[in-house]
């Protein structure tokens, strides 16, 4: 692949990494805060549901690290597999799949999140629009696009990428 490329790959990277710590810090944080007011029987609202809400950024932006850093499933397989061919197939197969699947749920997530903000819904105990966490659904399914393009393009071009972790250090 080109280097604007990886560079483009390694900043939207970057970029997720920072939304699951930010989501990993605000779980901690209100987990924690919450604990406080039912140990000391405060009379705060339930800031839990704020962790609830974390939960999205992390597991569908973390699904899009995951995509990006090739720790999917279907890696184990493709490690094993003895033919280069096979394993060149396998990962023309796996990126079109990864590919049709993101782009229909990328899809799904922007109907729901023009229903969220039409509708004004909100969460219970802390009012938390319900747009929040389905827009980073949305977000994570268009981050797996973005990667499974990228890995089509160097499937097809039958371009093996580097170990991820060194790549993304650099």
């Amino acid at each position: 692949m080109a280097g604007w490329a990886n560079t483009f790959e390694n900043r939207l990277y970057s970029i997720e990494n920072f939304v699951c710590a930010i989501s990993l810090l605000v779980m901690l944080a209100t987990v924690a805060f919450g604990v406080c007011i039912r140990f000391f029987d405060l009379p705060i609202p339930n800031v839990a549901e704020w962790a609830i809400v974390a939960m999205s950024p992390l597991t569908f932006v973390g699904s899009a690290m995951c995509s990006r850093m090739r720790m999917h499933i279907s890696v184990d397989f493709i490690e094993q597999a003895r033919s280069e061919l096979l394993k060149r197939a396998a990962h023309l197969i796996v990126a079109v799949l990864m590919l049709a699947f993101s782009a229909i749920y990328a899809w799904l997530g922007w109907t729901l999140l023009e229903d969220a903000v039409f509708t004004g819904e909100r969460l219970l105990d802390m009012g938390t629009p319900l747009y929040v966490p389905v827009f980073f659904f949305f977000l994570g399914m268009v981050f797996m696009v973005i990667h499974g393009l990228f890995d089509l393009a160097r499937s097809v071009r039958f371009k093996q990428t580097p170990a991820p972790a060194v790549e993304v250090t650099q």
